[in-house]
């Protein structure tokens, strides 16, 4: 069982370089958002609306203005900035273990270090390399060949097929899979044939890849992902990919086979990049957004295909539109033609019997 931590603010603020505001001795004992504000946890407090329903007792973490009568808490000109360091001090993560379970399974022509650890119903292949401090909960696949970089953690069932490397201080989120063969397939005269792929996937430096997400191995050349990039659950990313340093990339995203997605590029839920194509550094695709070619640095694109935002939003709201439209295109004809349109009046009969 997890021992509580309990802190006052003071402590707190000493501990996050905080201003302290009101009675220093309040203790805290959890953090909470507003609707699960309560009087011994800091209440974390982003928008001024949220004040209204909060009692004046309920200490605080927000902007300056926000402590107004006899509020307190802790002052930050950017709450958000100050909360991972705030989270991390009432959940820290666990002690790193070393060694190997006994029910794990390690290849002795496997290279691995004494300070990593190896959990139980874990496989390493011979040829593979887990460095210090690395952690592998339990069920973990290490393929042959495969490096496991200093200080990452693989959850419980991530899969590192053969040749795969992670970088260091990585987290692989439970059920992700790396290096699978890619959707390489050439239709022939006999039948549709498999094309071998020989590369390997390539993941830089403090990336986080999410639970279910999976990323193939390069077909020739390597599937790479940059260093400091995060991507959600359940994304696929397709083989000879390149991903770039500290992009995001949402839930439910896919990059097909052979795309560059450069550095800073944020990829919203659901989105759907098609193969070949290049999305430039600091582009912002939108929700849904389907890239079917080349986004240029810089840009905020969504809508099917994608386009500049307000282009896909004006084309978005004349959808709605089109009914109405359609309606009065057809009554102005009517009054342009000299015989009434009566033959437009009798097709607009047809039509709405059809509707």
């Amino acid at each position: 069982m997890e021992k509580e931590f309990r802190t006052t603010l003071s402590e707190l603020g000493k501990m996050l370089n905080l201003e302290v505001i009101g009675d220093g001795s309040r203790a805290v004992t959890g953090v909470a958002p507003p609707e699960e504000a309560a009087k011994d946890s800091l209440c974390v407090v982003w928008e001024p609306k949220n004040l209204a329903a909060l009692d004046e007792d309920v200490p605080l973490l927000g902007k300056p203005e926000f402590f107004s009568g006899k509020r307190l808490g802790l002052a930050a000109r950017n709450p958000r900035e100050t909360l991972p360091a705030l989270l991390t001090l009432f959940a820290p993560p666990p002690p790193p273990l070393k060694g190997a379970h006994p029910a794990a399974v390690v290849s002795p022509d496997a290279a691995v270090s004494g300070d990593a650890w190896i959990g139980p119903f874990c496989v390493v292949e011979a040829g593979a390399v887990v460095e210090a401090g690395a952690q592998l909960t339990a069920g973990v696949y290490v393929g042959p060949g495969a490096v496991v970089g200093a200080d990452s953690v693989l959850e419980p069932q991530t899969v590192l097929m053969r040749g795969t490397r992670v970088g260091r201080a990585c987290i692989l989120h439970a059920g992700c899979v790396l290096g699978c063969d890619g959707f390489g397939f050439l239709p022939g005269a006999s039948g549709i044939v498999k094309i071998p792929q020989i590369g390997k996937t390539v993941v830089g430096d403090n990336v986080e890849i999410g639970a279910g997400t999976t990323i193939d191995r390069g077909t020739i050349g390597d599937t790479v992902i940059g260093d400091g990039t995060k991507i959600d659950n359940h994304v696929q990313i397709g083989h000879n990919v390149k991903i770039g340093r500290n992009c995001i990339v949402c839930s439910m995203s896919g990059v097909a086979g052979s795309s560059v997605v450069e550095d800073g590029v944020t990829i919203s839920a659901q989105v759907g990049v098609t193969d070949h194509v290049r999305v430039g550094k600091g582009a912002i695709l939108g929700g849904r957004a389907g890239v079917t070619n080349d986004i240029p640095p810089g840009a905020v694109v969504s809508g099917f295909p994608a386009r500049p935002h307000g282009e896909a939003k004006r084309a978005q709201i004349l959808a709605v539109r089109l009914p109405e439209l359609y309606e009065r295109v057809k009554r102005l004809e009517r009054h342009a033609k000299p015989d009434g349109g009566e033959k437009d009046k009798n097709e607009d009969a047809e039509g709405q019997k059809e509707r």
